[in-house]
């Protein structure tokens, strides 16, 4: 079983209805907004519908293909399984902040074959095949190839990033990579969705993205993405980025003096640090 041998189209129409489902709950207003891990790590019924939705409709697709989802979160024992967060983003779409996505890939062993992102509430399409290509489909149908950009140096990158759920209990936080990277950036952005972070590297108009403690469902699809886009991804020590990802995230638009740039300054970074809450 091959990427070639499913049906994109198909799964992207299950991805855009549960995209559907998410801006309907939310236009009809959020009954029930809760907390997991912490108190900011919020979780709202449309996560719940949302998961339950491309659950079934991935299942009924394809029955021998297992399913991890963040919100149940039950890693599969099958060779191919889904990797699916039902709504990335999820503290943006609960206050309303217009700006967060559906991630779904489809993964063998510790790479995925193919990924989909959908950008809510745009309904632009993110998607991508192993050796295929990756592109951005918009909601009238036309598409383009996706391709990173050319920046070389920080000093010429905008770039993103994101903080932990534990940022309040550890220094191991981000805090310090960021404020190594504030001044040598063009810019840093914190934009609140990694999912949608990993398609803007792929896109262009993001230069690099860096991040610790990504789940497996933030990444998977995005990786692809930038991979099939030109661009390079590796853990925080430079090795080639693969499931479940617990050593961070460096994706970039492969410019080998930039990534080099971010390796060395996340490495200088972590250097002050006390404690570390990231696993090789």
């Amino acid at each position: 079983m091959i990427a070639q041998t499913f049906d994109s189209e198909a799964i992207i129409s299950v991805v855009r209805k549960a995209g559907q489902l998410v801006m309907e709950m939310r236009q009809a207003g959020l009954q029930r907004i809760q907390s997991k891990s912490a108190i900011i790590d919020l979780v709202t019924e449309a996560d719940l519908a949302s998961e339950a939705l491309l659950r079934e409709a991935l299942l009924r697709l394809y029955p021998e293909v297992g399913f991890w989802g963040e919100e149940s979160n039950q890693p599969p024992t099958e060779p191919f399984f889904w990797l699916v967060d039902p709504i990335d983003g999820t503290t943006n779409y609960a206050n309303g902040v217009p700006h967060y996505a559906i991630n779904v890939a489809l993964c063998h062993g510790k790479r995925a074959i193919l990924g989909v992102t959908l950008q809510l509430p745009t309904g632009n399409i993110y998607w991508a095949i192993a050796g295929q290509g990756a592109f951005r489909r918009a909601p009238d149908g036309q598409q383009q190839r996706l391709q990173v950009n050319q920046a070389q140096h920080l000093n010429r990158a905008l770039v993103t990033t994101g903080f932990p759920y534990h940022r309040a209990e550890s220094t191991d936080n981000n805090s310090a990579e960021f404020a190594y990277f504030l001044p040598r950036c063009q810019s840093v952005r914190c934009l609140g969705s990694a999912a949608l972070d990993f398609a803007f590297v792929a896109d262009g108009l993001l230069a690099a993205l860096w991040e610790g403690w990504l789940g497996p469902w933030d990444a998977a699809a995005g990786v692809l993405l930038v991979e099939e886009a030109g661009g390079h991804v590796t853990d925080y020590d430079g090795n080639p980025w693969q499931l479940p990802g617990k050593n961070g995230a460096v994706a970039s638009n492969g410019q080998p003096t930039l990534h080099e740039a971010l390796l060395t300054g996340i490495q200088t970074a972590r250097t002050q640090l006390t404690e570390t809450r990231l696993h090789s």
